[in-house]
């Protein structure tokens, strides 16, 4: 038996060996992705990464393009050499972690969009043929000198329409500017003339140099992608679906000759006493090339395993080993269960997991946080991540220049970044309003519950929650003598007739002029009157008073009116009530005084909560609707505020509403919308200033120079100036030598006199700077008093030298500084030291004024924090509410979270102001940089086991966070630990993985192969040009049956173009060699959400068409239901949408839009730019024309309007049924996936033309379709006379998504029928692509559907040895169908037009949605769910001869078929190409016969006198 155990051990020690080289040798399957568009220059995608930080920086690099270009052979160099140019050309100009940055970016082609973009404009030029031209309002040409020409003949009338991303270089002062636009490859020689003359002009101040790359000579090779992710899924080989035609034989099950090079019949017979150890290695080596089941014991532990054998790895092995183990999962599933877990490990886990939990993560879940900020793993794309990084290494690099590392991400964790508020409220308690109920006391509303909670609970939509809480307050500013104001009182008084749940309150806005009185005034009238019922009787029927009476005097509403009203219906003195001494006018002045104070606008006015509702909805039509909007608007917060504990039943609701973050004492819409331009200087430099006069200055960079004044600025502020930390700084930046600059800088100080928070400085701007620098001018004492009184006397004597009637004295010289001065100060000392002062600093104040805030000489402008507000007009005031309002918006958007960690955490001295100086610092670096997104602070109890920390490389510079929690045996790990690689490589960053394995595991955790493609920077050849990426497997096992798919990011369309193997069935024994795939981005997607603006509800049936300046129509589509969906394919380009020819057209409009070009512009042409391998999302607002309010898109009745609407005429008998409409040409709808159904697919073709006379087109999903079945497609339709086209749609990123093909396929059968075809696509059959026709199914095409959206043919009940697996015959689907039918998938024909009609596609995806999250639902996804909603949405049975098969019906019945379909079996499981040969005696002919037509030997049997198949070009495995 030794022998024997010796004999083995050597035979399996040899067989790893030969094993490991025959691995070695293995056949692999590659994978690579390219775009359509040409290959774009690497020094152009250069340009467009340093251009989104400035125009400046891009015009830099391009001056160090040409520098470089100017004494070489551009042309002649390799894409490594232009490479290596261009980041030459950039290193000067980035940081180091931005340089990384941009070598990453490169390398996944982040911008090569953005290059495609220009391109596309360029290419409209379609007369002119130079290599580089120009386009100056109209005139083009080639040459430096024609450019110099067109400058000084140009007609500037001409319009010229830029771009928001162009680059534009300008030096002038003219309000309408010249504008030359180059059109060139960066770098040459035709470029470089045009450059030069452009530039030339641009410093000249002649006009606006704009450039946009353009490349003439366009290449054959294609732009390499990285940033998607491929899989090959072990399939399911339950069912066969392999087309095994030309399939090798496997063998027997005997003991095999050739084994990885052992002979193991020969061994066996040679050693007949060893055939137990030549068993076993047999079983070795056959589990080599096929995977081994695992017992259930053996799985349980496998995710701690790994979290094991990842943590035992050393430092940045860590990665690899998570990267090995989660990506080829299936060769490591055996050896894993043997790992052992330390106990130690466990215990971590399981603790860390409860803190885990508590943040909202579950046990197996895989989150990844970049300095805080929450990435969605499984969305996530290479492009989005580049561009967080990109704002963070900003951040992170701002913070370290100013001596901070890491410690600022706790406090961005405590700040709220992720809301740039575009709706504010203002406190109505200044109103003081009347109000007419009180739901937290009042006894009517005893019945209802009043925890706050019940928020939490599911309502009807629409409709307020009965909460016994003042949770939602609905002020009403009414003008009594405005009509809108009259109809919103009877509003209201319903209102409490009818217990809606709202809090209300009335607020009076009236004049307060006191020799007018309610006798000659109507709105003074309805306020005596209201006051008058409400103190004598109660407010309840004073609002009754009050309604009656607006209500019966209608337009002749008059203070004669009020006073018939009133002496009718009450007993009181006319004169006491309504005369000038009356005691009823309580309240008269504090509604205009509410209106001036918050400047909201003029009454009337509705705030609901505060928020201001639109004056367009508090139209006596529309205020219920509005006012339900935004209670559903305003719901979610409170919701969020009650689950976080922070609103409470202990506290006042109506209070706590108040104390919100976005509500101000007022709102100044220039303040409030400041934070959104992102307009911060940038004040991180720290080093000290040395520019003693104006020129030096002149030299500093922008951010030195901002360095320098926040160095020297001298601050007012209440109390010592080392007392406090102050959150708000705020330079006034003006002029002292006018009135409305004294007047800002004035409201300033009086503010700062009541303020703890805040500190004033000044920054002068004068326009005159000569006469600014006279010792005696307004500007030059008050800069020298801050600069030399103690801080106590300047705020004292600043004040009082800006007033305007002390300016007036010292100017006619009634008054002199002693007059005007302070108590305690020292005027001869003053002077003395004023003397001493020259005028530089002014100077260089008003250069950083002009240079770097951007404002001319004498405009005014407040930065507060470092956000520039203004400039400001002419005439506009800013008081000091204002800045006190500035001071509430800069301490809501963190200031004050700021303030307490520079005191409290980061120990920084208060001493000359160092404290406030930093939280100004950091204020402004945040406000620029952070992303507006939530961030998270992990903390753990336990880092020691089951935590891997690697450190960042270099130490000497910033360093990004970036915390992974992940189950390394999960779907989201396979993708991350790639890019958590990348990641390590492209960016200096701190790392920890958070091991969070799943316990207890029941099965598999993975049963697919993955790769990710990226790398970190670009990769050149021998011959230094550009090594596309591509996703490579090796190793694969040889027997498991694998289908590839592709996961690429959500605003990619792809396609297969190249792949000599069925993707769809991989077997590598089969193969001959290498698996090689190429695919194609078709399209980059342009989605958009659309609303009707009057009902807030997505405009159902609407339509859009993209395209561009001279082809409008190139793509159209429909608006869903489903969140006013909509989705365009698009490509890089600047694209215009349009609304549809006919009535989308007719009755509506767009009335705004955002993320698009102009979102000011009105009219009928929207321009949209695709500049990003990330798409684009826009929101458009629309509104029916003039005329058309009471016209819909849809008519319920089905009923269309003619010519050139979304559906033509329907015409409706007497008796209420449409005629049927008559159809000439048979549509069908199919799909298919991998070689075998796209075989079936041909022949279900060739069926379907066999047995008709009528015309015949196929609308064919491309999504999956081989590039074989395309390449056939037009040699079938020449030889049969057909046509076809390729329709898809890209799942939208809302709708939840399926993971396996075929439950997508299934999807796309029944989910997207309304927007995958076009529009005019009235009626389509959809026909299984393993079916054969029999009959012409032009009689199913005018099959009356009585007025059903879709018809199907029933599931046979005839074969009775098949009862046992009728499921809908029982349980749940018994129920359900209440005696209806459960109808099959595998054919049904789709009234296109009803179906749009009714929203059945929106019904479907709404039901799809809330089924689809469980697992266990809709396990037929196809049939199941129109099934599931034939109450909601009507099937049309079908005849039953319209579908046979042989699992469900009998064989009496097949000779009636007029399709037969080839189900699958449960209880044989017969293979389909077997079934299908078996079943149908014409398929071997059809098949015999599509062979001689694809291999180009005609469709005829005898022609050419060869049959034999030829499957060289079209192998299918």
């Amino acid at each position: 038996m030794q022998l024997g155990q010796r004999f083995a051990r050597c035979l399996l020690l040899l067989a790893v060996g030969l094993a490991a080289v025959t691995a070695s040798q293995d056949k692999s399957v590659i994978t690579s992705l390219v775009t359509k568009w040409a290959a774009t220059s690497l020094v152009a995608e250069t340009s467009e990464f340093i251009g989104k930080e400035s125009n400046a920086t891009f015009f830099k690099y391009v001056g160090n393009v040409a520098e470089a270009v100017a004494s070489a052979d551009f042309a002649s160099l390799s894409a490594e050499k232009r490479y290596e140019l261009a980041i030459k050309a950039a290193t000067p100009l980035l940081s180091q972690s931005a340089l990384d940055l941009l070598k990453f970016s490169l390398s996944i082609r982040a911008f090569s969009p953005s290059v495609q973009l220009f391109q596309q404009v360029g290419e409209e030029y379609a007369s002119i043929s130079c290599p580089a031209f120009f386009d100056v309002h109209g005139v083009t040409g080639c040459t430096a000198k024609e450019l110099e020409t067109a400058v000084e003949k140009a007609d500037r009338s001409v319009a010229v329409q830029l771009l928001s991303v162009d680059h534009v270089l300008s030096f002038a002062v003219d309000a309408k500017p010249l504008t030359v636009i180059v059109y060139g490859e960066l770098g040459s020689a035709s470029w470089l003339s045009l450059h030069a003359a452009a530039k030339s002009a641009a410093r000249q101040q002649k006009g606006l140099y704009v450039h946009r790359h353009f490349s003439r000579e366009v290449t054959a090779e294609k732009v390499g992608l990285s940033g998607y992710g491929v899989e090959l899924a072990i399939k399911n080989t339950e069912y066969k679906a392999e087309d095994d035609s030309n399939k090798k034989d496997e063998g027997s099950q005997e003991d095999e000759d050739d084994l990885h090079g052992f002979n193991i019949k020969l061994l066996k017979q040679l050693h007949p006493s060893e055939q137990e150890a030549l068993s076993s290695l047999r079983m070795h080596l056959k589990e080599i090339e096929e995977l081994a089941p695992l017992k259930q014991w053996q799985v349980q532990n496998l995710a701690y395993q790994a979290a094991q054998k990842i943590v035992d790895a050393d430092g940045q092995e860590a990665l690899t080993v998570l990267k090995e183990l989660s990506q080829n999962f299936p060769l490591h599933g055996r050896s894993l269960s043997s790992q052992q877990i330390d106990d130690a490990l466990r215990a971590e886990v399981e603790a860390n997991q409860e803190a885990l939990g508590e943040a909202g993560m579950e046990a197996g879940s895989t989150s990844l946080y970049v300095n805080g900020i929450s990435m969605e793993v499984d969305s996530l794309d290479l492009f989005q991540l580049i561009d967080t990084l990109k704002q963070e290494e900003k951040l992170a690099t701002g913070f370290y220049d100013m001596g901070v590392k890491d410690d600022y991400l706790p406090m961005l964790a405590q700040m709220d970044l992720t809301d740039e508020k575009s709706s504010y409220a203002v406190d109505y308690r200044l109103a003081e309003p009347v109000f007419l109920n009180n739901l937290d006391s009042d006894k009517k509303y005893k019945q209802w519950g009043n925890s706050v909670r019940l928020m939490l609970q599911p309502y009807y939509p629409g409709m307020i929650r009965p909460i016994a809480r003042n949770l939602f307050t609905l002020v009403a500013v009414i003008d009594p003598t405005d009509a809108t104001s009259r109809d919103l009182v009877q509003s209201m008084y319903m209102f409490t007739k009818h217990d809606v749940p709202l809090r209300l309150g009335l607020v009076f806005s009236v004049t307060d002029d006191p020799a007018i009185s309610g006798r000659n005034d109507a709105g003074v009238a309805a306020l005596n009157l209201f006051n008058y019922v409400k103190d004598n009787y109660d407010v309840g029927q004073a609002m009754q008073a009050l309604a009656k009476v607006f209500s019966q005097l209608g337009d002749k509403f008059s203070a004669e009116g009020v006073r018939t009203f009133f002496e009718t219906a009450y007993r009181g003195d006319y004169d006491e009530v309504f005369g000038p001494e009356t005691e009823y006018g309580a309240g008269r002045s504090l509604g205009r005084e509410f209106l001036a104070k918050t400047a909201i606008g003029d009454a009337p006015k509705v705030l609901l909560n505060g928020y201001i509702l639109d004056d367009a909805g508090i139209k006596s039509d529309k205020f219920e609707e509005s006012v339900m909007m935004e209670v559903m608007r305003i719901s979610p917060k409170i919701q969020r505020a009650v689950m976080s504990g922070k609103l409470t039943d202990k506290m006042n609701v109506g209070n706590w509403v108040l104390e919100q973050g976005d509500v101000m004492p007022r709102l100044n819409k220039r303040i409030l919308d400041a934070p959104a331009t992102k307009r911060y200087l940038d004040l991180t430099d720290t080093t000290p200033c040395t520019a003693k006069n104006v020129n030096e200055y002149g030299r500093l960079s922008d951010a030195k120079k901002a360095g320098c004044v926040a160095e020297r600025v001298r601050y007012v502020q209440r109390g010592e100036e080392d007392a406090a930390t102050r959150p708000v700084t705020v330079w006034v930046v003006t002029d002292l030598e006018t009135p409305e600059g004294r007047a800002v800088l004035y409201a300033a100080l009086k503010h700062v006199k009541h303020s703890n928070k805040a500190r004033i400085g000044l920054v002068l701007n004068p326009s005159d700077v000569v006469s600014a620098c006279k010792s005696s001018s307004i500007s030059f004492l008050a800069h020298s008093a801050l600069r030399t009184l103690p801080v106590e006397k300047a705020k004292l004597f600043v004040p009082k030298l800006i007033k305007e009637e002390n300016v007036v004295k010292l100017a006619d010289g009634s008054a002199t500084l002693e007059d005007i001065s302070v108590a305690g100060m020292d005027v001869a000392g003053f002077l003395k030291e004023k003397a001493l002062l020259d005028c530089e600093r002014i100077k260089m104040e008003s250069s950083f004024a002009r240079d770097v805030i951007g404002l001319t000489g004498g405009q005014r402008a407040i930065v507060v924090n470092g956000l520039v507000v203004g400039p400001l007009d002419d005439d506009e005031t800013m008081g000091d509410e204002d800045i006190g309002l500035m001071e509430k918006l800069i301490v809501g958007r963190g200031a004050q979270t700021i303030a307490k960690f520079v005191d409290d955490k980061w120990k920084i001295q208060r001493r000359h102001g160092k404290a406030s100086d930093m939280v100004l610092r950091a204020s402004s670096l945040i406000g620029k940089y952070a992303a507006a997104r939530k961030r998270v602070a992990l903390t753990l109890p336990g880092e020691k086991h089951s935590v891997v920390h690697l450190p960042a490389e270099d130490t000497t510079r910033a360093a990004a966070s970036v915390v992974v929690v992940v189950d390394p045996l999960s779907r989201p790990a396979q993708k991350l630990a790639s890019i958590l690689e990348l990641l390590r490589a492209a960016v200096n960053c701190n790392m920890k993985l958070v091991m969070n394995p799943k316990a207890k595991l029941s099965e598999l955790p993975l049963k697919r192969f993955y790769r990710y493609v990226g790398s970190a920077e670009v990769a050149f050849d021998a011959e230094g040009k550009v090594s596309p990426p591509r996703a490579l497997f090796t190793g694969l096992p040889s027997k498991q049956l694998l289908t590839l798919s592709m996961h690429p990011p959500d605003a990619w369309m792809i396609a297969a173009t190249t792949s000599r193997y069925d993707l769809d069935n991989i077997k590598m024994e089969q193969v001959e060699q290498d698996v090689v795939a190429l695919f194609s981005l078709e399209h980059i997607l342009l989605e958009g959400h659309c609303f009707d603006e009057a009902s807030g509800s997505p405009p159902r049936g609407m339509q859009f068409v993209l395209g561009t300046p001279s082809e409008h129509a190139r793509y159209d589509t429909i608006v869903m239901a489903n969140l006013g969906y909509f989705q365009l394919k698009a490509a890089p380009g600047a694209w215009q949408l349009r609304l549809r020819e006919g009535r989308s057209k007719d009755i509506y409009k767009v009335t705004t839009h955002m993320h698009t070009e102009g979102e000011e512009e009105e009219g009928e042409v929207i321009r949209v730019l695709i500049d990003s391998f990330s798409g684009r999302v826009i929101r458009l607002r629309v509104s029916k024309r003039e005329g058309m309010e009471s016209e819909a898109l849809l008519s319920e009745s089905g009923q269309e309007e003619g010519t050139g609407s979304i559906w033509d005429t329907l015409q409706n008998s007497l008796g209420g049924s449409a005629v049927q409409e008559k159809y000439e040409t048979i549509n069908v709808f199919s799909l298919a996936s991998g070689h075998l159904y796209e075989r079936f697919m041909r022949i279900m073709i060739l069926s379907v033309i066999k047995n008709t006379k009528a015309p015949v087109k196929f609308w064919l999903l491309k999504n999956y379709l081989s590039p074989q079945f395309k390449e056939s497609l037009p040699l079938m339709a020449a030889a049969y006379g057909f046509e076809y086209e390729l329709v898809e749609y890209k799942w939208p990123r809302w709708l939840h998504a399926q993971k396996e093909k075929h439950r997508i396929m299934w999807a796309y059968k029944i989910l997207f029928l309304d927007v995958l075809f076009p529009l005019d696509l009235h009626k389509v059959i959809f026909v299984d692509a393993d079916q054969v026709v029999r009959s012409d199914l032009l009689e199913l095409m005018n099959l009356d559907l009585d007025g059903a959206p879709y018809g199907y043919t029933p599931f046979c009940e005839s074969r009775k040895e098949m009862d046992g697996f009728r499921f809908w015959k029982q349980g749940y689907w018994a129920n359900h169908l209440a005696g209806r039918k459960y109808h099959i998938s595998a054919l049904y024909v789709i009234d296109l037009k009803k179906f749009r009609q009714i929203a059945a596609g929106d019904r479907l995806r709404g039901q799809y949605q809330g089924l689809s999250s469980d697992p266990n639902s809709l396990s037929n996804l196809d049939q199941d769910l129109p099934n599931n909603m034939i109450h909601q949405v009507r099937i049309k049975s079908l005849p039953q001869e319209w579908l046979w098969c042989e699992t469900w019906c009998d064989d009496g019945s097949k000779k009636a078929a007029k399709t037969i379909d080839l189900c699958n079996n449960p209880q044989t499981k017969e293979p389909k190409l077997e079934s299908a040969m078996r079943i149908i005696p014409e398929w071997r002919e059809y098949d015999a016969e599509i062979k001689r037509v694809i291999g180009g030997k005609g469709a005829s049997a005898g022609e050419g006198g060869n049959s034999k198949e030829d499957d060289e070009k079209h192998e299918e495995l």
